[in-house]
């Protein structure tokens, strides 16, 4: 008889196992791999760290620009490093910006355990802008996102105008639909994928966050009127179809959009490099140095 038992309870406990580990894996970061600073060649790179804003330690660097040149803050996506965005910073440091790029908590070289695909990540990005103004004060500051990164960018920009220009790269609009497209992904066989809903409030547990409630559509309405620059992939296959629309719609004036061809999710800056750091840097150009410069001729006059 209990015998009979046994088979039904395998089920039961291997079941509950493979929710555990879904859970794990959605806020557990792989090893970063890859680098940044061994591939920085004849670039000025000064080595940081810093806290979030819940004491959480992070690893940042920071790439010098020329005199009078505002500041760029980098963030990079889900399970990467600053490693992501490297290439790019070191662009627009070659341009005369000041560069500044850091880990997310529980990536790269940073503390902390689990990630909130966007929830604290917002904290980490507030306190890199904070950082970079109170250490460095270099003017006025833009932040560049990708995926993950563009996500926390949005809602820290919503909640800090000290954050100029917001460059926002595959970002979504909310967490929720993203993982209800990604969990049977996510789930180790496919009859999971209809309660994988549990493995994501599994992960909520753990890693302390409430990854339903990161939904960058409710804040960038309030970022205006400081400018956005949405980029796309024609072809992204994590976020669903709809999402950058809602994104671009919900958010002021001025905005801009460009839908990369043919290029999936975060990787129009490989697919398209020249045009990509082209429009980033005009973008930046015009509301970030263009700005401040006209501004420092009105203090003049006035003077």
């Amino acid at each position: 008889m209990r015998r009979v038992w046994l088979a039904p309870l395998g089920l039961v406990l291997g079941a509950a196992g493979a929710l555990l580990w879904v859970g794990w894996r959605w806020v557990t970061p792989h090893p970063a791999k890859g680098g940044g600073p061994a591939e920085s060649a004849g670039v000025d790179v000064k080595e940081v760290s810093f806290l979030s804003l819940d004491r959480t330690r992070l690893h940042g660097l920071w790439l010098p620009g020329r005199k009078g040149y505002p500041t760029v803050v980098l963030c990079h996506g889900y399970f990467k490093s600053l490693a992501e965005p490297f290439d790019v910073g070191v662009a627009l440091n070659e341009a005369g910006y000041n560069v500044f790029l850091f880990d997310f908590r529980a990536c790269g070289r940073s503390g902390g355990r689990f990630t909130t695909i966007g929830y604290k990540e917002t904290w980490d990005v507030q306190a890199a802008v904070r950082f970079v103004s109170e250490r460095y004060g270099r003017g006025p500051v833009g932040v560049l996102g990708i995926s993950m990164g563009a996500a926390a960018a949005i809602i820290a920009a919503a909640q800090m105008e000290e954050i100029a220009a917001v460059v926002a790269d595959s970002a979504y609009a909310h967490l929720e639909g993203v993982m209800r497209k990604k969990i049977p992904d996510f789930a180790p066989v496919r009859w999971m994928a209809p309660v994988g809903w549990i493995s994501v409030l599994i992960g909520e547990a753990m890693a302390g966050g409430r990854l339903r409630r990161v939904r960058p559509v409710e804040y960038v309405g309030q970022i205006s009127p400081r400018p956005l620059l949405f980029v796309c992939g024609e072809s992204d296959s994590y976020i669903p179809a709809e999402q950058p629309g809602e994104l671009f719609a919900a958010a002021g004036e001025p905005k801009e959009m460009w839908i990369a061809p043919g290029s999936d999710h975060a990787v129009a800056r490989l697919d398209h490099p020249k045009e990509y750091l082209r429009r980033v840097m005009e973008f930046f150009n015009r509301y970030l140095l263009v700005e401040k410069k006209a501004r420092r001729r009105k203090r003049a006059k006035t003077a």
